[in-house]
């Protein structure tokens, strides 16, 4: 099902449709708060291109934390912290594994770019069909990072991967959706899961047309935008 998301103006109002994206799918748990740390008119990303001091430190912290397990940098706490069931044990949860990824993802994504690298809509296999390019014109190097990538086999394997495909898409300025994403890796996790997000890239990937695949819309002035009612990843 596709839902639209409701976006806010900092005064509190809903922004023009015209300013409105969609999702292709709710997002999860993770999804939202990813979507609500990132985005929105007082989000990370908005206060990062105001050139507020203390997010570009919370930035810095984020990138930090890019090859850590969740937990280990107390500064980034505030921003990958998610709620854990009581009978979880001292592994980190699916969830928090997700969160921390996705977060740690942007702020390298992010670095020192005057433009959005947060966009709600544009998932991962979107993102690589813009920097992979047409097939009459693929970039051979982004397609084998890119396969390499969805064929991951375990969740260390794929946070490997994404680090590298991130640092790609941020060569090139082309934005993700690292809320999607979020939900994607919760996904990623759980038995058999592989297959569904696999499909999932593919489905986004396929989807865009060859004549807007090379010339991806980065500069989009688009705020984030948050979903309500979640469904289950």
């Amino acid at each position: 099902m596709t839902v639209q998301d409701s976006t806010r103006s900092s005064a509190g109002g809903v922004t023009p449709p015209d300013a409105v994206r969609r999702r292709s799918r709710r997002l999860g748990p993770a999804g939202l708060a990813v979507n609500h740390r990132i985005g929105g008119s007082m989000g990370l990303q908005e206060r990062i291109l105001r050139d507020d001091s203390h997010a570009r430190g919370v930035l810095a912290a984020l990138r930090r934390g890019v090859s850590k397990s969740p937990g280990e940098i107390p500064e980034i706490w505030e921003l990958t912290q998610v709620k854990v069931p009581d009978h979880a044990d001292d592994e980190p949860t699916w969830e928090e594994i997700a969160v921390h990824t996705a977060m740690t993802l942007y702020a390298v994504h992010q670095q020192s770019k005057p433009i959005r690298m947060f966009k709600p809509g544009d998932g991962l296999g979107r993102s690589a069909r813009a920097l992979i390019g047409s097939p009459d014109n693929e970039n051979p190097s982004a397609r084998a990072r890119f396969n390499a990538l969805v064929t991951s086999a375990t969740i260390a394997e794929l946070q490997h991967h994404l680090r590298t495909f991130v640092s790609l898409l941020r060569a090139k300025e082309i934005p993700v959706d690292h809320a999607m994403l979020a939900d994607d890796i919760v996904r990623f996790q759980r038995p058999g899961g592989a297959k569904t997000v696999q499909l999932r890239w593919a489905r986004q990937y396929y989807s865009v047309p060859q004549d807007s695949a090379a010339a991806p819309d980065s500069k989009s002035t688009d705020t984030s935008t948050s979903t309500t009612n979640p469904s289950e990843n």
